[in-house]
């Protein structure tokens, strides 16, 4: 039977248990870094424009909205292990269907299954959450986004030196790194069900099997503050990085040659190097000492810096500065959000709530690729970055008047979980 380190009162991870999926989730990670990159180079060589590549990203997001709460559902009934190797199994099928990829509408269906994906940071999230307690939850979870930063810093460094050779052959490297996640899963991580982490399953009714409707998921007060704040900062996050490379590509000229795919790689090597830093290192220590209303606000005024740097950035110094403050604040950003909405979920339904969180994630993805593809090709720079910023502040206003000034997290202990609908 497993342990839950939130039924022992443990303050300290169980590296035994945490290391396997840390390495599953840094293949998967890295698989992913090396074919985004190319992606919107490889469909400008097959005519896609700005809005075709937003399409192309909506529709993946769209699949990861509607699949997202269904995953995390069936992680709580059939194992966390079972979902991420299903989860495996369709990322290595979707690259396989892109490198094959002679047109658009196969790039689309590609992208598509590869939203169903989304399902394997769902299930290692609610894995990290059955194994930690409210104390080093925040841990737990930045643990795991660290092994997405490390997986981006060798996807994305991949993809800028094998992109010389070819837009396929980066595709084709994130083929053997799904493979080798989905190796990993099979054989060193253990079966993680919620289920049977201090609950008895015979106490369950079938009732709480069930879906959560997304009414009863936000009937919570602070549940409610915590989802605006998140789509609100996922918005303009999401309208940043999804057509960050087609802005560059018309504003950013280096002493060399222009922004191609090269360039996009090693940006997100570096991004996913900020990552492990800030999420290995920092989080912990800066836990200790903001609150979880003050540490939001922080994130939203590190990456308003950041988004305002990129509208300068035509040399490079301002380029990596920009890149640095966005990135520092999304890895703060992720673990914070998910953390905050885990301890207030009770144990058995993490996969649920997890997954829906990640569906709200997901319908911001969908959304905004298409709207920052529609500004980026009419060259509407200026507007989306305003909106960009104007969300990020609608968040910090909503999280500095609305969240309470006390932090289950900094306590060590849950905040008392209020009745659900």
């Amino acid at each position: 039977m497993n342990v839950d380190a939130s039924t022992t009162g443990g303050d300290k991870l169980d590296w035994r248990v945490i290391l396997p999926v840390f390495l599953s989730v840094s293949l998967y990670a890295a698989s992913a870094a090396a074919a985004l990159p190319i992606l919107p180079f490889y469909l400008k060589e097959m005519g896609g424009t700005p809005l075709i590549f937003g399409v192309v990203i909506a529709t993946e997001a769209l699949t990861q909205f509607v699949a997202a709460p269904l995953v995390g559902q069936l992680s709580d009934r059939l194992g966390r292990k079972k979902i991420l190797l299903a989860t495996q199994a369709a990322a290595f099928t979707s690259f396989l269907l892109l490198a094959l990829a002679k047109a658009v509408f196969p790039v689309l269906l590609a992208r598509m299954l590869f939203g169903l994906t989304g399902g394997t940071l769902t299930a290692a999230v609610a894995y990290a959450a059955d194994y930690s307690s409210p104390a080093n939850r925040r841990q737990a979870i930045g643990t795991l986004n660290a092994a997405v930063g490390l997986g981006g810093i060798v996807g994305a460094g991949l993809t800028g030196y094998l992109s010389d050779i070819s837009l396929t052959v980066p595709i084709y490297a994130a083929m053997a790194l799904s493979a080798a996640s989905l190796a990993v899963t099979t054989i060193w991580i253990k079966g993680s069900h919620a289920a049977s982490n201090g609950v008895d399953e015979s106490t369950r009714s079938d009732a709480s099997l069930e879906k959560v409707s997304f009414r009863s998921f936000v009937s919570s007060p602070l549940i409610r503050v915590l989802v605006i704040v998140l789509l609100c900062y996922f918005f303009a996050y999401g309208m940043f990085s999804s057509q960050i490379a087609n802005y560059l590509q018309v504003t950013f000229i280096s002493e060399r040659n222009s922004f191609g795919p090269r360039e996009l790689g090693y940006i997100m090597a570096a991004d996913g190097a900020i990552n492990i830093i800030v999420q290995l290192f920092l989080l912990q220590w800066i836990g200790r000492y903001f609150t979880e209303r003050r540490l939001i606000v922080l994130i939203c005024a590190i990456v308003a810096v950041g988004y305002i740097t990129v509208g300068f950035a035509t040399t490079l110094p301002i380029l990596v500065l920009a890149v640095f403050c966005v990135g520092v604040g999304d890895a703060l950003a992720r673990p914070t959000f998910l953390s905050a909405l885990s301890v207030h979920a009770p144990r058995e339904r993490q996969g649920i709530v997890l997954g829906t969180t990640q569906s709200l994630l997901a319908a911001t993805e969908a959304v905004t690729p298409v709207i920052a593809g529609f500004l980026i090709g009419r060259a509407l720079y200026g507007f989306w970055t305003g909106l960009i910023i104007a969300f990020v502040a609608i968040a910090a206003v909503i999280t500095w008047t609305r969240l309470p000034s006390s932090d289950p997290e900094v306590e060590g202990q849950a905040s008392p979980k209020e009745p659900t609908q």
